[in-house]
């Protein structure tokens, strides 16, 4: 069957509601399996796995034991793409109508979750604040960005990521849902896009007192305190506006952990507290400056004393 036919648009994905984003196994029973280039496609009535979308890489883990190395959507047919090398020829087991098991790869899911979630704080602090649109996002492995189209300082940086934290400490609820035609019509909300349905809105807080309304079609946490960090890293001047390096959750964990163990091996070569670095660097600059100088004064000298010998 050709992948780009609307035979899988009733397929269940089980990823859109909150509940589901949290399912990590599933069976499913194969519709079609078929190989093109070098991969092998196979589609299946329900999924957990996430295809490459908005701004996300898709999810990754494993079908009937066979890893999925990729996930993809296009005219409502997801497809995965499955690698069969640890097969060595032998048959494979995607049969159209077997019953195969899904396994996610579960932590990854589920730092994807907090970061994208995280960034939805983010972004509607941003528009509230300064009317600033999200124009860009970008969320792989380990990295996320986010681009608005105005300038931020990291004064203001700062302000929004406090802001941010005290959202994830109330540990709000997090809803993600289909209104219906006359909901969205009176609805104010955040989209890239000119939606006008079949709108997923994602809400953070109540529906009284939202924090943030926003189009979206990836999983999200049920609360926001399942987020535990957000940390806005560096930032640029990009295209007129902003360009944002975010970590939230497990992830922001990990670079902290990577940046102290950076900062605790620099203070002890440098035999100075952790929060004494800067000076003790600019103290070793400041050494290593007057050294060259010497340096360069010496050289000098001998090649005046060379002069005169010769």
């Amino acid at each position: 069957m050709n992948p780009t036919s609307s035979y899988l648009e009733r397929t269940e994905k089980l990823y859109e509601n909150n509940e589901n984003g949290y399912i990590y196994e599933f069976d499913a029973t194969v519709l079609d399996c078929f190989a093109e280039g070098d991969g092998y496609f196979v589609e299946l009535d329900r999924t957990a796995f996430f295809p490459e979308g908005g701004g996300q890489y898709p999810d990754k883990g494993s079908l009937a034991g066979c890893p999925v190395t990729d996930v993809q959507e296009k005219n409502g047919v997801i497809t995965h793409t499955v690698s069969l090398s640890h097969l060595n020829g032998a048959p494979h087991p995607f049969t159209e109508g077997a019953t195969v098991t899904g396994e996610l790869d579960a932590a990854t899911r589920f730092a994807r979750m907090q970061n994208h979630s995280g960034e939805h704080i983010i972004s509607g602090i941003v528009h509230r604040l300064y009317g600033y649109k999200n124009v860009g996002f970008h969320l792989g492995d380990g990295d996320v960005t986010l681009d608005f189209n105005g300038v931020l300082t990291r004064d203001q940086l700062n302000a929004i990521e406090d802001e941010a934290n005290a959202i994830v400490a109330a540990n709000l609820p997090v809803k993600a849902y289909y209104p219906t035609p006359e909901e969205l019509a009176g609805m104010t909300y955040r989209a890239k896009l000119d939606l006008t349905e079949g709108v997923r809105i994602v809400r953070i807080g109540t529906q009284d007192a939202p924090k943030d309304l926003c189009a979206c079609c990836a999983p999200h946490v049920d609360y926001t305190g399942e987020i535990g960090l957000i940390k806005l890293l560096d930032f640029i001047h990009y295209k007129g506006g902003v360009r944002i390096h975010m970590l939230a959750g497990s992830w922001a964990l990990r670079d902290y952990r990577r940046r102290y163990a950076a900062v605790a091996s620099m203070a002890a070569a440098m035999s100075v507290k952790q929060e004494e670095v800067v000076t003790g660097f600019d103290r070793l600059r400041a050494e290593v400056e007057e050294k060259k100088q010497t340096i360069s004064a010496l050289r000098a000298k001998l090649e005046a004393h060379t002069l005169a010998a010769i």
